[in-house]
């Protein structure tokens, strides 16, 4: 009799208690195309000059708990005058709902690579629920990797236009 009032109690409690609601991710999408200057190289890279086109296309996230605290992750493209291949991670913090800092790491993985951070600003205009546009500068500075010569930083400023999309 005991253990059937216990099973009881438990059916009870379990019956009147609400769902636990877990954390809820909000994603959105986002696409760029980012050109700009650059310089800090050597020999024949030395002084300033303009940057190969890039496009990065990646995906930005939150937890419904922490609103103003992003991850986004992103594969870079460089577009000229031959291809190479990257990535980022970076962590994004949204001052407010038009303002936007980052900072992270990225890289170039092939041909050769390069590992650096990224820091920079974003304006975010909202053109619809699902659609914000994307105004970034921001600085790129590579210090490790086999496509740098010894005791060499590459240094970016550059400017990225895009979207976000999708946001969920």
């Amino acid at each position: 009799m005991h253990r059937f009032a216990s099973c009881l109690a438990v059916i009870a409690f379990a019956a009147f208690t609400a769902p636990a609601e877990a954390q809820q991710l909000h994603a959105a999408g986002a696409a760029d195309v980012i050109f700009g200057i650059e310089g800090g190289g050597s020999g024949y890279a030395s002084g300033i000059r303009r940057t190969r086109t890039m496009l990065r296309l990646g995906a930005e996230g939150y937890i419904d708990e922490s609103p103003r605290h992003w991850l986004g992750i992103g594969a870079l493209v460089e577009l000229e005058p031959r291809a190479a291949f990257g990535a980022d991670l970076r962590y994004l913090l949204r001052v407010r709902e038009s303002m936007v800092l980052h900072a992270g790491v990225t890289t170039i993985l092939a041909p050769n690579y390069m590992i650096g951070g990224t820091f920079g600003y974003a304006y975010r205009r909202e053109l619809s629920k699902d659609l914000e546009l994307n105004v970034n500068p921001l600085v790129n500075v590579y210090f490790l990797g086999g496509d740098l010569p010894t005791d060499t930083v590459i240094w970016q400023g550059m400017i990225s236009v895009g979207a976000r999309f999708g946001l969920f």
